[in-house]
C-alpha cells in the first residue's frame, strides 16, 4: 500500500520551507508597513534627525524626559506633528519670571521670547499648576515653538501621538540630518516659529 499525499498543502519539505519563507516575508512586510505609517519627517532644523517613528504609549502616561510627537493646535496650521521632550507633568507648577524665564517647580525650563522669527508677537504660557491629562512639552532650542508659549500651551494627552525614536541617517536615499533650515521659513504657511 502506498502513502497518500495530502490534497492541500506542501507535498515536500522544500515546498513547506518555501511557504514558511513566504509567510515570514509577508509578516515582515506587514510590520514594516505598520512602522512606516508611524514615521514622521522632521520639519525643523532644531533637531539632528531627518525623521522619527512614533510608538504608542500603551496606556502609560508620558514621564519627564520622554521624547514625544504630538499634534499642535489646529490654529497653528502645521501639516506635521511637533517633536518635543516632556518637561512637566500633571501637578507641577509653571511660573514665569519678569525676564520670560519659564520655571517648572522652581527649576528653569527655558526662556520665552517676545517675538517669533517671523516677527509676530508671542505670549508666554499662563502660570499655574499643570492639570491632569496635560503636559509641558519643550525643546532646548532657543527658537523652539513649544509649551512656553500660550498658542501651544499645555498639551492634552489625546494630542500626543506616541514616544519618538530618531531614525538613522539613510544617505543613499538623501535622508541625512534635518530636512529643513531657517531659510525654509517664509510665506504664510511657513511663518510659525520652528518646531
Amino acid at each position: 500500500m502506498t502513502a497518500q499525499r495530502p490534497l492541500f498543502g506542501p507535498r515536500t519539505a522544500a515546498a513547506r520551507r518555501r511557504r514558511i519563507g513566504l509567510a515570514t516575508m509577508a509578516a515582515l512586510a506587514a510590520l514594516w508597513l505598520g512602522a512606516a505609517s508611524r514615521v514622521h519627517v522632521n520639519a525643523s532644523w532644531s533637531d539632528e534627525s531627518w525623521g522619527y517613528a512614533a510608538f504608542p504609549l500603551f496606556g502609560e502616561d508620558p514621564e519627564v524626559g520622554d521624547r514625544v510627537l504630538f499634534e499642535p493646535p489646529d490654529s497653528i496650521g502645521s501639516p506635521v506633528p511637533y517633536l518635543k521632550t516632556v518637561r512637566g507633568v500633571p501637578g507641577m507648577t509653571v511660573t514665569i519670571d519678569a525676564d520670560g524665564t519659564v520655571r517648572l517647580d522652581g527649576a528653569p525650563a527655558g526662556r520665552a521670547k517676545t517675538h517669533a522669527l517671523d516677527g509676530r508677537p508671542l505670549v508666554p504660557v499662563a502660570p499655574g499648576t499643570i492639570p491632569p491629562g496635560h503636559y509641558y512639552l519643550h525643546a532646548e532650542h532657543a527658537d523652539s515653538h513649544d509649551s512656553r508659549y500660550a498658542e501651544i500651551g499645555l498639551v492634552a494627552a489625546e494630542r500626543i501621538l506616541g514616544r519618538a525614536v530618531a531614525l538613522p541617517d539613510l544617505p543613499w536615499l538623501g535622508l541625512t540630518g534635518p530636512l529643513a533650515g531657517p531659510q525654509d521659513l517664509g510665506g504664510d504657511e511657513g511663518a510659525e516659529a520652528p518646531r
